[in-house]
């Protein structure tokens, strides 16, 4: 079943190129993580006044059917994470490094839950915040839990692998057709 967004874009009457309403059939996941992760470190370098390097690794013109922005999102929210974990563990430190100290075993088991947050809460930190245009770096709790609803709307699935004191990796699997078929006959 298609959301009413897409049936809106499939009656575009001047959809961009590679276009079937929200589905991008020759999208590009580098560059859309390419995106998604300098969207992060401008946010990052906005909060902290710096922004680690990232980077993308992947051939560009692969490419395959699939909702750029729903990606974007994804990738946008690991990366954001990631970026926040490092800044805090090393802001104080000359050590460049990628491990951002990990998840706390106690709060692994809630990481996909609506409103948990490692991070505090930033209408807590500043009560005065324009929630139409503020963007922070965390603390709401959405993150994690959307970004895997939208991988596991199309098939795919978000999993999250820490150890506590070292690092997080995040593994994002993205079914290349399966369910788009429904929605995208000519992919």
């Amino acid at each position: 079943m298609a959301s009413s967004g897409q049936h809106v874009a499939l009656h575009d009457p001047n959809p961009p190129p590679n276009c079937v309403g929200y589905i991008h059939t020759k999208m590009s996941p580098v560059e859309v993580a390419r995106s998604a992760s300098e969207d992060a470190r401008s946010i990052c370098l906005r909060e902290y006044g710096s922004s680690p390097d990232i980077n993308i690794y992947g051939d560009p013109k692969f490419t395959f059917p699939y909702v750029p922005t729903h990606l974007h999102l994804m990738v946008f929210e690991l990366v954001k994470n990631s970026l926040r974990a490092v800044q805090e563990r090393f802001m104080d430190s000359d050590k460049v490094s990628d491990e951002g100290g990990g998840i706390p075993r106690s709060g692994l088991p809630r990481i996909f839950t609506y409103l948990y947050s490692t991070a505090k809460n930033p209408l807590d930190e500043q009560p005065d915040i324009d929630l139409g245009t503020a963007t922070t770096m965390a603390g709401y709790g959405y993150g994690l839990p959307i970004s895997r609803l939208y991988a596991r709307y199309f098939g795919g699935d978000l999993q999250i692998i820490s150890m506590e004191g070292y690092g997080t990796d995040a593994y994002l699997h993205l079914s290349r057709l399966g369910i788009l078929k429904n929605l995208c006959p000519e992919c």
